[in-house]
């Protein structure tokens, strides 16, 4: 996911650094290319650091303290809250369901 999200950047950006994306993710510039390179470990800490800091946990949040529980979950209010797109409002979820940090029940 820090693969795709710095390619992301990257093509809006083609300048956009390793630096600069080490600074929005909240780690060491090298800790990030060594995670990148797959020369170190991804740790749950570091996991929910990064989701953190990357407005995953946001979407979290915001489920858990919804304030009219019987409403129907919808992911374009959830993304226009985070000004994100329904697309990576839909991504987050699955990647919190997928870390164990959110769980999604039917109604």
């Amino acid at each position: 996911m820090l693969e795709t999200e710095f390619a992301r950047r990257r093509r809006v950006n083609p300048r956009y650094s390793l630096r600069a994306f080490a600074r929005s993710v909240n780690l060491e510039h090298s800790t990030l290319s060594q995670l990148l390179r797959r020369k170190r470990t991804m740790t749950w800490k570091s996991i929910r650091q990064i989701a953190g800091t990357m407005r995953w946990l946001g979407g979290s949040i915001i489920l858990q303290n919804q304030t009219q529980p019987r409403r129907p979950f919808d992911s374009r209010l959830l993304a226009k809250a985070l000004r994100v797109s329904v697309d990576d409002v839909n991504v987050a979820l699955t990647d919190l369901c997928m870390f164990g940090l959110m769980e999604l029940k039917g109604e």
